[in-house]
């Protein structure tokens, strides 16, 4: 069909100045947009930016021939969060962007403010290895779903939701936003510098498996591939993703304080050697020493990694290093414990 990208943004352009005049910021476009490879690539309207509650009412879908459009809003505010990751799979609206039409230049520059605020998270490398790290989770959460799945639409589904999942967090620590995820996610990945080797190769055999188990596999194995890849790379990020400055390590204490029960529960059923309790409360201490690392800007403790039936000893030991690593923290950040020798002491303390 006969290229209109033109005609249409002049049409568009006309009706923003006609009905819309302070009601419409922005009117965004983007080169090539919803197009085939064979079709004329030009610049096309994508999205615009509405000033009031009546701009919104500008929307339209549309088909002409065989080719549908969709002219969408996009608020400031929802763009200023994509910029700063909080829907990072959208960053591409702004990635691929150029502004048609703005009402005034402040509009403009408010906008262009937004896509540089852009490039520069997508250049802090701790930031991006972050939101990699939630990418794979989301894929592992999708993957788990699977398992339990018998219908053949199903798995396919959630193995191309791993996929591109998967991709979204190779783009991320390659500082880029994936433009054309769903559309060529193979072109995307290959164009990474920092990814798995096997990557596009599992994918395609993802794409060319006829029965439910090897889909299965495949994609257990695309995830493997890119959860080592963040794995190698996970040293070089963790000690700056916290902002040390923003840590209240009395909450630290806090937690210690009323943790002590549990490290002491361990040191008693190890040494009378009860392995199902261990195991209890190693699993449990483990989650919540996964979220104060995190939140505390911790190093990995790997207290389960320890648990072994027969030498529970061992594992008593290491729930007792960690224990003293975290009170060292404590310390070493200027908080002092609430301990006392005695009830003596304690109720002397808190002599009314």
């Amino acid at each position: 069909m006969t290229n209109i990208d033109k005609e249409l943004i002049e049409w568009a352009i006309d009706m923003i100045e006609k009905k819309y005049k302070d009601d419409v910021s922005l009117l965004i476009g983007q080169f090539g947009a919803c197009k085939l490879p064979t079709d004329e690539q030009k610049m096309a309207f994508d999205y615009y930016v509405p000033a009031t509650e009546r701009g919104y009412q500008l929307a339209e879908t549309f088909i002409i021939e065989d080719m549908g459009y969709d002219l969408y809003p996009m608020s400031f505010e929802r763009l200023e969060g994509i910029a700063d990751f909080q829907e990072p799979r959208m960053i591409w609206v702004l990635e691929k962007s150029e502004v048609l039409y703005a009402r005034e230049e402040v509009d403009r520059k408010r906008f262009e403010q937004i896509k540089e605020k852009l490039h520069i998270n997508l250049q802090n490398k701790q930031k991006t290895f972050y939101q990699a790290l939630k990418f794979l989770d989301v894929a592992m959460e999708v993957y788990n779903t699977m398992l339990f799945e018998e219908n053949i639409c199903k798995i396919r589904k959630a193995a191309g939701g791993v996929s591109s999942m998967l991709a979204y967090s190779l783009a991320m620590v390659n500082g880029l936003a994936l433009v054309d995820g769903y559309g060529n996610l193979i072109k995307e990945v290959n164009k990474m510098k920092v990814k798995p080797e096997k990557f596009v190769q599992i994918y395609q055999q993802i794409i060319e498996a006829a029965l439910p188990e090897e889909i299965l596999e495949h994609s257990r194995k695309l995830i493997q591939e890119v959860r080592k890849l963040l794995g190698d790379m996970k040293e070089n990020y963790k000690l700056a993703k916290v902002d040390k400055e923003g840590i209240h390590y009395e909450d630290l204490a806090f937690w210690y304080q009323e943790a002590r029960y549990t490290f002491r529960k361990i040191a008693y059923y190890a040494e009378i050697g009860y392995a199902p309790q261990c195991y209890s409360l190693g699993c449990y201490l483990q989650i919540e020493f996964d979220a104060i690392q995190e939140d505390f800007g911790l190093k990995e403790m790997d207290l389960l990694g320890k648990f072994h039936v027969k030498n529970l000893n061992a594992f008593a030991k290491r729930a007792k290093e960690l224990e003293q690593y975290i009170v060292q923290m404590i310390q070493e950040n200027g908080v002092k414990l609430n301990e006392y020798e005695s009830l003596e002491m304690f109720l002397k303390y808190h002599k009314m």
